[in-house]
């Protein structure tokens, strides 16, 4: 009898080490279908841009344990309690920075935007527009000295009786000459005849082509106010307004009359070449045009 005992006592014995091998091998699978989850940081093999539940499914379709995967998942996070086991794989795809991702990105932070044709656009849009960008540093200020040093700086033209067009309908406009812009806007803006701002709004009119000679036409939306009075509109245009040529007229303008108005919509004009008139200017793109468009 106490030998039947020893025996059974061993076959005991034996099984809990039967069973505790067992548990060793599972608890290695367990390990072995983590290890995969972190390949992508422990190897830093071709699918570390896989997530890793990307990685985990790879794996288990190499290994035909799909019909596993419910209770892999509940193994390998044993000791996750109240809804918090997915939250180390829920980390991963943060934690890992896709090295495919990262170039594109990169590469377009460092693309400049290209303006669209007819497109409206918060901001000049193009890469003339350091140009515009930085005569409107001293136009916009409206102050008639640093108004001419923008003209003189960043605008070119082909005679000494050209310069900003100043648009009273859709077909006709009074010409301030490029060298006497200080002189003219210091005798009219103090008087109140007319006044304009312009804003951030900006719109590629004309694209950069063989046919038009590489130049681009950029609209910038604004207002503009006339105050003249009857008696010298009138004077006004009879002495110095002039048509545009047959079948001409501004961008967008459809304004027949001309009249006062206070605020009235408007749109700055720019015309640009790259290199200039000659060319001689390089890559710089120069302003070879500019009006100022009363639209109603």
């Amino acid at each position: 009898m106490a030998r039947s005992s020893t025996l059974r006592r061993a076959l005991l014995a034996a099984a809990l080490v039967a069973c505790a091998a067992g548990e060793a091998d599972t608890s290695r699978a367990v390990d072995l279908s983590m290890a995969s989850d972190d390949e992508c940081t422990a190897g830093g093999e071709r699918d570390c841009s896989l997530s890793a539940l990307q990685r985990r499914a790879k794996v288990q379709a190499e290994e035909g344990r799909f019909a596993q995967e419910g209770d892999e998942d509940v193994a390998a996070e044993p000791d996750a309690v109240g809804g918090e086991a997915p939250a180390r794989e829920a980390a991963a795809p943060a934690a890992e920075a896709p090295a495919e991702a990262a170039a594109p990105a990169a590469a377009e932070a460092t693309t400049t935007p290209v303006a669209s044709r007819d497109v409206t656009m918060l901001g000049c849009q193009g890469p003339w527009c350091t140009t515009i960008n930085e005569f409107n540093a001293l136009f916009d200020t409206n102050d008639p000295p640093k108004m001419q040093q923008a003209i003189d700086k960043y605008s070119e033209w082909p005679s000494d009786k050209m310069g900003i067009k100043v648009g009273v309908t859709k077909d006709h406009f009074y010409e301030m000459y490029h060298g006497n812009v200080k002189n003219k806007l210091q005798e009219y803006l103090p008087q109140g005849m007319f006044a304009w701002t312009f804003g951030d709004h900006y719109q590629v009119f004309q694209e950069p082509s063989a046919a038009n000679g590489q130049e681009v036409v950029v609209v910038r939306d604004g207002t503009i106010t006339f105050a003249l009075g009857w008696v010298r509109r009138g004077m006004f245009w009879n002495a110095v307004v002039q048509p545009l040529g047959a079948g001409m007229t501004f961008p967008h303008s459809k304004l027949e009359n001309f009249d006062d108005c206070d605020n009235c919509s408007a749109e700055m004009i720019y015309t640009l070449k790259k290199g200039g008139l000659d060319g001689s200017e390089g890559e710089r793109w120069v302003i070879v045009g500019l009006a100022v468009v009363k639209m109603a």
